[in-house]
């Protein structure tokens, strides 16, 4: 299972709505270091609904949260960042999820360690896979919206259908059957 395993999720919940926070904390997790597209924001909107804004607040109260996302100005990242009072980053080129260099950076402004740090995002390529190099506990999250950037939509999520058909025949995907069933439907 070797080169699989880099992409297994530690945790897959529907939407952040659903992670438990008290589990999180029960496991030592101190830090979380959040996705912002599709994770928190669907594409287009520029503020989570209700829903996320009220797990958000419950998550800033009880630990040490970073925004990272990939993106190239980073506008909505700045636009929570000040909503919410934490912090984030918008990572670009050599930095971008799966490469550790973000993630890295994220951990110096959460001041957690990364095996108390975790990861949350909805994609496995870039989210869940550049946790996982980090040594993060990761959690993958069915996507807000059908709506991608083009390359995300027809590149990545094609890889991710893949690749969440072979985790779920060598049983690593935990929790829930999640849409997981349906990013593996999509090809």
């Amino acid at each position: 299972m070797g080169l699989l395993s880099a992409f297994a999720p530690d945790e897959v919940a529907r939407s952040v709505c659903d992670i438990d926070l008290d589990a999180l904390a029960g496991r030592g997790i101190e830090g979380l270091l959040l996705d912002v597209d599709n994770t928190l924001i669907g594409r287009g909107s520029v503020e989570p609904d209700a829903d996320r804004c009220a797990w958000l607040e419950g998550a800033i109260e009880r630990f040490h949260v970073c925004l990272l996302s990939n993106s190239v100005r980073g506008t909505r990242v700045r636009r929570l960042k000040e909503r919410f009072g934490i912090d984030g980053i918008a990572v670009w080129h050599w930095d971008r999820k799966p490469c550790t260099g973000g993630v890295r950076r994220a951990l110096a402004l959460t001041g957690t360690a990364p095996e108390h740090t975790a990861m949350i995002g909805d994609q496995l390529l870039t989210d869940i896979w550049g946790g996982n190099r980090a040594g993060l506990y990761t959690v993958w999250v069915e996507r807000i919206s059908p709506r991608e950037f083009i390359y995300t939509r027809h590149v990545h999520r094609r890889i991710e259908a893949f690749i969440a058909r072979r985790l779920q025949r060598a049983g690593l995907l935990p929790g829930p059957a999640r849409a997981v069933g349906e990013a593996c439907e999509e090809q």
